[in-house]
């Protein structure tokens, strides 16, 4: 029983230091999708507010409560909207 009870513990440790690793993965997807839109697309013209500026501070307000796939989703849709591909993770 008891060694039972070290291996459930085990496994649960590893769990949440797989689950954090995603996670802290996926921040820096987000993180990388904000400052590529930031550097190529968030460029001010003329007063006016940078076309898909508004995607691009939703998706990185997703991603910092956890929610990594909408977050991504609405940087991936700024950086297209501001008329550039998005840059493959890395």
């Amino acid at each position: 029983m008891a060694r039972s009870l070290a291996w459930q513990g085990m496994v649960v440790v590893v769990m949440a230091a797989g689950a954090a690793d995603a996670a802290a993965q996926d921040m820096r997807r987000c993180e990388q999708l904000a400052a590529y839109y930031d550097r190529y697309g968030g460029r001010v013209s003329e007063g006016r507010m940078p076309v898909g500026r508004i995607e691009r501070e939703l998706g990185y307000q997703e991603c910092r409560k956890g929610n990594f796939d909408g977050g991504v989703r609405l940087l991936e849709d700024a950086i297209r909207k501001s008329g550039y591909n998005v840059p493959p993770p890395g």
